[in-house]
């Protein structure tokens, strides 16, 4: 039995909510409670030269660039083996759309490492009714990952997923699909780092 995060996205200026999903092994879990901002350990974030910012989160163990300050939202969530929390932070400029998410489960919850990286590929492609293009495990800055890409009719969606010891994180980066930013993909995707 293995829980996972899923990032659900919706059309119509793309607006994004998270919320912890359980595998089919388990009852559903009651609907969540609306996210809330994070009260503790405020991110930082400074400008560079190019106008993006180096985005830091304390909370959350990461840097990234991003074209501006990212929103937070979390939420916690009861289930039968514990609480767990999800946080989400969110960025859209005029045309693409940057995606960080993390899960922090109950430290007495066991789980599989690689079936959590690919739960969080499938019920996420699933979630935004996109079709798997292409996946591939990988290994970044030494930690276990899945690099996958998806597309809706008018969308690609580009995500990588890491486990950080018990922590599962999922970037993500939408764009127009005929109108890829391979530039600032490459950009979000190589500023991403994580501190075990």
């Amino acid at each position: 039995m293995k829980r996972f995060l899923a990032i659900l996205l919706t059309t119509l200026g793309l607006s994004f909510s998270l919320s912890a999903q359980e595998h089919n092994r388990r009852p559903p879990a009651p609907a969540p409670p609306r996210p809330t901002p994070t009260p503790t350990k405020a991110p930082s974030a400074i400008e560079d030269d190019s106008g993006w910012v180096n985005f830091k989160s304390t909370l959350g163990r990461f840097s990234v660039l991003v074209p501006e300050t990212p929103q937070d939202k979390t939420e916690t969530t009861q289930s039968e083996h514990g609480p767990y929390t999800t946080h989400l932070f969110v960025v859209r400029d005029p045309k693409n759309v940057y995606l960080i998410g993390w899960v922090d489960y109950d430290p007495s919850f066991n789980f599989n490492r690689q079936a959590e990286l690919e739960a969080n590929r499938d019920n996420f492609v699933k979630g935004i009714s996109a079709t798997l293009v292409a996946t591939r495990a990988t290994t970044i800055d030494g930690y276990p990952a899945i690099e996958f890409t998806a597309e809706t009719s008018d969308r690609t969606f580009k995500s990588r997923v890491y486990m950080v010891g018990r922590r599962p994180y999922q970037i993500v980066v939408g764009y127009p699909k005929d109108d890829p930013d391979a530039e600032a993909t490459s950009r979000f995707f190589n500023s991403f780092k994580v501190q075990p």
